[in-house]
Parts: structure tokens; sequence; C-alpha cells
């Protein structure tokens, strides 16, 4: 007996399809996995950073007037209430210069005082949120940082804009006048001329604030900007909301939160420092997303050339980028390299260990060489796992034992020139005797394991 049987729709690309998949751009993908929304960075087909978003909104960034509940001298710490129960870390280290609000500042930090602070980490497991007394704000191209009066540049700045905002900044007297990369503390320097009349217009008395040691970096962006006049104009608007947010402190009761947390949305988009990235597109095939980005993203992203809205019966965004095979892969504890060797990754409470086997790995040459080749591709794939999977702490990595210390030394060296591209700060200490390597890396976001079993 024979059946009718309907023929299958066809799968084949199309050319929009063919052209998203094309490697030349960057391309952020906003889409959903297991349920849960994430945002993938894909650069060459191969996935290199990614970001669940979060169920729970964070507070990372956001500052708020809190109280010193009580202070450690034995592990040089105190601990602040932000309000509603709420206790969080402060190192002494993170407040040597705190703007203090209920008195007269004099080196010490005691309990029942009342300052400015800042979340730099959210809760996790188990430990109390992070702040900091030393306040930030950024935008694209400057950072303004309470507690030093000093002015950095971004390393990948070119000598020529460094020399250009430094002469643009002398010329506004933005800067000290000994000559010094330092800003100047006062606040009719650090105001536009509109800004400084509309806040004595209203009634604000700027003469009156004491502003505490303030410090500028100016970011990599800057490098792009043509014209060093509108650098000003963004230099402005910061430091307009950086004294808006002082004057509004000393206003303000005890627990107030003066600068709200990012959204789920700017979250994700800081985590991934999207202003660096060159030749980026982002897509997404969420309705509800897009719709976000149209109406909030202006300022941090283009809008509409960067953004694209993916819609396909035929095939989903998932299927054309394969996002399940792809994140699957980063939440496994095994990691294939191309050589046939793999890493073996384990996050413990205390650290994350990563142990290097040479797994199918041949080769007619020399044990020496073909171990030295096996770690060189190794240190690529655990430099890009750190970001990947956002480990950070103590990392230790067992790499195949090698004898000749001029290998030992080769493969240290290719590992700390791997991870200084990182932006997040990552340090290759050393071989210890045992022959295993220590990394540590700056704890910023929870690990991508812990972000998606939330």
């Amino acid at each position: 007996m024979s059946r009718n049987i309907a023929p299958k729709p066809s799968v084949s690309l199309t050319e929009n399809e063919m052209d998203l998949r094309k490697t030349d751009k960057n391309r952020l993908l906003l889409t959903s996995y297991h349920g849960k929304n994430c945002a993938l960075l894909i650069q060459d087909d191969r996935l290199m950073e990614a970001a669940f978003f979060s169920r729970e909104p964070g507070k990372v960034g956001a500052v708020y007037i809190g109280r010193v509940k009580n202070v450690a001298q034995n592990i040089n710490a105190c601990f602040i209430d932000i309000g509603e129960g709420e206790i969080c870390f402060l190192p002494l280290k993170n407040a040597i210069s705190p703007w203090l609000l209920n008195r007269c500042p004099d080196g010490r930090l005691l309990e029942g005082d009342e300052l400015l602070v800042q979340v730099v980490r959210d809760a996790q497991k188990g430990k109390r949120a992070s702040v900091t007394a030393h306040i930030s704000l950024a935008n694209e191209y400057f950072v303004l940082t309470m507690g030093e009066s000093k002015v950095g540049y971004s390393a990948r700045l070119s000598k020529e804009k460094k020399a250009a905002v430094r002469k643009l900044f002398r010329e506004k007297a933005l800067f000290d006048l000994n000559g010094n990369d330092c800003l100047r503390q006062n606040c009719d320097c650090l105001l536009s001329e509109t800004d400084y009349q509309a806040k004595k217009a209203a009634g604000i008395r700027l003469e009156s604030l004491d502003l505490p040691l303030t410090g500028l970096i100016v970011r990599t962006k800057a490098e792009e900007t043509a014209h060093t006049e509108e650098l000003l104009q963004y230099f402005y608007m910061l430091s307009a909301q950086y004294i808006e947010l002082l004057h509004s402190a000393l206003h303000r009761s005890c627990f107030t939160c003066l600068k709200e947390a990012d959204s789920d949305l700017e979250a994700v988009f800081k985590h991934f420092s999207l202003d660096s990235i060159q030749n980026l597109e982002i897509i997404t095939d969420r309705q509800d997303i897009y719709d976000r980005l149209v109406r909030t993203a202006e300022g941090f992203i283009k809008i509409p050339e960067s953004v694209r809205f993916y819609q396909d019966d035929m095939l989903s965004l998932s299927g054309l980028y394969s996002v399940d095979k792809k994140l699957d892969d980063a939440l496994k504890r095994h990691v294939w390299l191309k050589s046939g060797a793999y890493l073996v990754i384990e996050p413990t409470e205390a650290l994350t260990v990563i142990d290097v086997n040479s797994g199918k790995f041949e080769s007619e040459n020399d044990v020496e060489d073909a171990y030295l080749k096996i770690n060189l591709e190794a240190a690529e794939e655990v430099a890009r796992q750190l970001k990947l999977r956002n480990l950070s702490g103590i990392i230790i990595v067992d790499f195949i034992n090698m004898r000749l210390p001029g290998n030992k030394k080769a493969l240290l060296q290719y590992l700390k020139e791997l991870v200084s591209r990182d932006r997040i700060p990552t340090n290759v200490v050393d071989i210890t005797a045992l022959g295993l390597v220590e990394i540590t890396r700056k704890k910023i976001n929870k690990p991508l394991q812990e972000q998606f079993a939330e």
C-alpha cells in the first residue's frame, strides 16, 4: 500500500542567511538557550564570549549612601549596610579616600560613618556583595574616578591622540596649573559654562561643594573620534552627572540609592565591552529584546545599522549559528583541541583546575617538541576559555611536563602574551616546582556555568 509523503521544505540558505554567516564581521547574538536569554559573541564562527541574562536584577554599578556597620581590622576590611538588611564587604584598600557625609574625614573609617559606596560585585555563592568607596562614572570615552586626581590613558591610544587630548584639556584649563596630567579639583573648572550657569540658576551653590579627589581615564574609544571638541562635550556631560550625584548625596538620607544599577541588557553590553569591538553587528530573534534595543540602546550602539531582527520559519537563528552546540561545548568539562589533545576544566569552590592531556595526538617528531606543540596550542585555548567561561580567581593549569627550561620559558611567555589581550586583569604568576602554572583573573561577573545554573 503506497502513501503520499509531503516533500520536506528546503533548508538551503538564502542569500541573506549566507550574508549573516560570513565571517568578516563580529556578531553579538541575542537569543535563548534552554529557555534562558543569552548573548554570544561570535568571531570567525567561533564562540569567544557568552553571558546569560540574570533573572534577578543585579546591583553592580549602583551607588548608595551606606553606613559602616563594623570595621574588621584583622582582615583589613569593613562591612557596609546599604539598606533593607543588605550588608556588603568593603576592603579598606578600596576606601583610601572615602567621601564621608556625616563628619569631616580624618583618614579613618569608624562604625556609624556614612559614606558613598558603589557595588562592584553582586553576592555569589553565599559571599556578600562587594562595594568600593572609589565611585566611578563612565561613558564611551571617559571614566571619572574618585580617589586620586591623576589622568590616565588607555594603552591602546596612539601617542598622537594622547597629545591631542592633553593639549585640548590644558587649553580649557581642565588640568592643574603645574603642567601635570591631573584634573583641577573645583566645579567651575570641570563644568561647561552652560552647565555651570544652569546649576547656579537652579540655586545650587557649587562653590560650597568640596569635591573629593577626582581623576580621569581616557578610554580606547577616543581614538576613533576625529574632532577633539566632540570629546570635550562628552567629558562635560560626564562631569555634570558626577557633580550632580555628589550634590544630591549631601541632601539625601542614609541608604538612599543615588544611581540605579544597569539594566540586564546594559549589563550584558558592558560585559562584552562593545565599544572596543570593531565591525560589530548585533542580531536577535527575540522581538522583546529587539524592541528594547530600539528604545534604549541609542548612545551605546548605532541604531538601526548595527542591529538586525532575524526571523525565518525555516531556519532559526540558533540553527544558523549552531548556538546549542557552541554553548553545550562551553559548559562541558572537556575541550578538544585540533591536534587531538584536550583540556579538562574543573571549577571548585577555592580555585579552577585545568588539566592538559595529549589525548589522540600523534607525532613522529621528538617527544619534547611534540609536548611543546601541544602546550602552545593548549595555552591558546586556555586563554580563550578563561574569557568564554568567565573563569576568575585562582586558576591552576597542569600543562604536559617538559624537561627543557627553554621550552618552559617559551610557554610561559606565550601564555602571558595571550592573556594580556583580556580586558579583565589577568596575571600569569609563575610555574611552580611541580610544573603547575598559576594564573589569577579578577572576579567581576559570575562564571558562565553559574549564570546558567541560576
